[in-house]
């Protein structure tokens, strides 16, 4: 509406003045309509400040939802947030055929969580580790899998060693168990993943909320970690704390010598690290741990290193989820877009008969028929709007103003892009061809184009540097005044409100606002699966050797892609990765000892 007011108020002013000539009236006017703009500028800074402080009262919940309007709101507000972060975003192209496309193209990346920077672990102790952790996935599954009854047996558990159990998941309140492992000397607690619906919307409710992990030494703070976390997890880990640290507390002061240790899955490992923190700020279960298998990356940087000493993360080979979140994928988009995989499919569809025919007939179609051309265009190209007559082409901007229109050459080609920016260092992923073009905002760009050209052309026929005489620029100078301070101020704030969108000095504030990147949590152990020496060719399939690296933090800020990302995620998937590691071990363990012999 302002924009379109605006306009109509230069348009009218234009009009007046070609008829009337009254130079005193002509400034009155026009300070009376800057002032009006100026003063509708001032209201709609005023009405946008309302909207944000009103989008901030309405946080996300830091609580699970008590009842069945609650939970109704925010399961509405999550299937929201998820369209808007997924099928909002990503054209259907771009995910049926361009993530297929860069996925070829990338080609099998396993060999980056083995580089300079990892740990190859290996030796007796790595092998005991390993059969440890195991025995607890395996419990894991049972739990989530199986009927409890099956998990009891399995684990050699009886009523009695049975604290809590809470087999019906709700919104944001996860299925949960806690029980005692007499061999171990340690209460467990499982937690489930997202299995149910209401699990998988507690995982997409992915928005980062502030969360702060306090570390006290004899009663006193010591250390206050600051970041955020995975909202849906976060509200989860504290529904779970309320319900279980009375029992444990109790639990812990009749069996002294009994740990604590928290394990999960997926879903159920992110919300068990965050719950891990939790637990620790309470004096009695200070030495809680944490066994995280495929956790979801739920916490930023800084949290997540401060979790090293408690917190164990265990990924298998290419699984997707400790790298996934809205940065992350973000990143893969923009890769995506700047992959040729629009070409690539053009020759796929060319190289098959009746496909080439369908395109062959829609281009002739769009070549004839001017409308179908490109419907869905919602940019123009600049020179569609600098007018074609000789006295626009004698049209300069003034001097003192800074309204000057800029082609962007690229423009109608990334007339699909979201205005969304984000800064990504291309020449790290390999995408130099982008660097001149993903910092344009299509949107923004298309609205400073038609507002600056409608400005710039607008002062010169407002009598503000034009002479009657049709002088040469000097001329027109010295016998007209131009612009003074003033009427320049107004007219740039003039400019602004028309296109809606003040130019800012720098960028900081947008940074700010940026979605922080979120990381798995505590150390982080990868099963890498490498291609055997043996191999020569890629065709072989299943040759492969499994290795046990520990990997730095920030290999997991980007999505490598893989067929078997969503494959690898399963349980039974780290179960067979984690026996044949065992194998790997044991062997190797024989062959020392064979070679010791041989040497006697």
């Amino acid at each position: 509406m302002a924009t379109a007011v605006g306009t109509a108020v230069l348009v009218y002013l234009v009009l007046s003045g070609r008829l009337c000539g009254d130079a005193s009236g002509d400034d009155q006017t026009i300070s009376a309509a800057v002032s009006a703009a100026v003063e509708a500028r001032r209201r709609r800074k005023e009405a946008a400040r309302a909207r944000r402080r009103e989008k901030q009262r309405r946080r996300w919940p830091e609580r699970a939802p008590a009842g069945w309007g609650e939970a109704a709101a925010v399961a509405a507000r999550t299937v929201r947030y998820t369209y808007g972060e997924t099928l909002g975003k990503w054209p259907l192209g771009e995910i049926a055929f361009g993530i297929k496309y860069y996925m070829r193209q990338q080609g099998n990346l396993q060999h980056e969580y083995a580089g300079s920077n990892s740990q190859l672990l290996k030796g007796p102790v790595v092998k005991e580790e390993l059969i440890s952790l195991l025995g607890y996935l395996k419990l894991c599954m049972y739990f989530s899998k199986k009927p409890y009854k099956v998990f009891m047996e399995f684990g050699g558990y009886d009523e009695g060693d049975v604290l809590i159990k809470k087999s019906k998941a709700r919104l944001m309140k996860p299925s949960f168990t806690v029980v005692r492992d007499r061999s171990a000397k340690c209460f467990l607690l499982f937690i489930r993943g997202a299995i149910s619906v209401k699990d998988r919307l507690t995982a997409a409710t992915g928005a980062e909320v502030p969360f702060h992990h306090v570390v006290a030494q004899d009663g006193h703070v010591s250390k206050l970690v600051l970041g955020h976390a995975h909202c849906g997890m976060v509200v989860a880990a504290r529904w779970i704390a309320n319900q279980a640290i009375p029992c444990l507390n109790e639990a812990v002061a009749q069996f002294p010598d009994y740990g604590v240790k928290i394990i999960g899955h997926s879903m159920g490992a992110g919300i068990a690290a965050i719950l891990t923190y939790i637990l620790r700020e309470n004096e009695k279960l200070s030495s809680s741990t944490c066994l995280a298998f495929g956790p979801a990356a739920c916490m930023t940087w800084d949290l997540a290193e401060s979790g090293k000493d408690f917190i164990t993360t265990v990924v298998n080979k290419n699984d997707l989820v400790p790298s996934f979140g809205k940065v992350s994928a973000a990143k893969l988009r923009t890769e995506v877009m700047a992959s040729s995989w629009v070409h690539d499919l053009r020759e796929q569809i060319q190289q098959t008969r009746f496909l080439g025919f369908v395109n062959r007939s829609v281009s002739f179609i769009r070549s004839h028929v001017p409308f179908v051309s490109d419907p869905r265009s919602k940019v123009v190209d600049v020179d569609m709007l600098v007018p074609n007559s000789p006295e626009a082409d004698q049209v300069k901007p003034s001097s003192n103003s800074d309204a000057v229109v800029k082609k962007r050459h690229a423009i109608t080609c990334w007339s699909c892009v979201a205005a969304q920016k984000h800064s990504i260092d291309f020449a790290k992923h390999g995408t130099h061809d982008m660097i001149n073009q993903t910092d344009v905002d299509i949107k923004a760009e298309k609205t400073d184009i038609e507002a600056a050209q409608l400005v710039s052309i607008s002062m010169e026929e407002l009598d503000l540097q034009e002479s009657d005489n049709n002088n040469d620029d000097t001329d027109r100078g010295e016998n007209k005044p131009g612009l003074d301070e003033t009427d320049e101020n107004r007219a740039m704030e003039l400019l602004e409100t028309l296109t809606d969108n003040p130019h800012e000095p720098s960028s900081s504030s947008s940074h700010c606002q940026d979605p922080p990147q979120l990381y798995p949590p505590g150390r982080i152990i990868h099963m890498v699966g490498l291609p055997s020496a043996e191999t020569n060719t890629t065709s072989e399939q299943g040759e492969e050797v499994v290795a046990l690296y520990e990997t730095p933090r920030h290999l997991y800020s980007k999505i490598r892609l893989a067929r078997s990302m969503i494959r690898e995620h399963y349980m039974p998937k780290y179960i067979r990765t984690m026996e044949l590691l065992i194998d790997k071990l044991v062997s190797e363990e024989e062959d020392v000892d064979d070679d010791q012999m041989g040497s006697l």
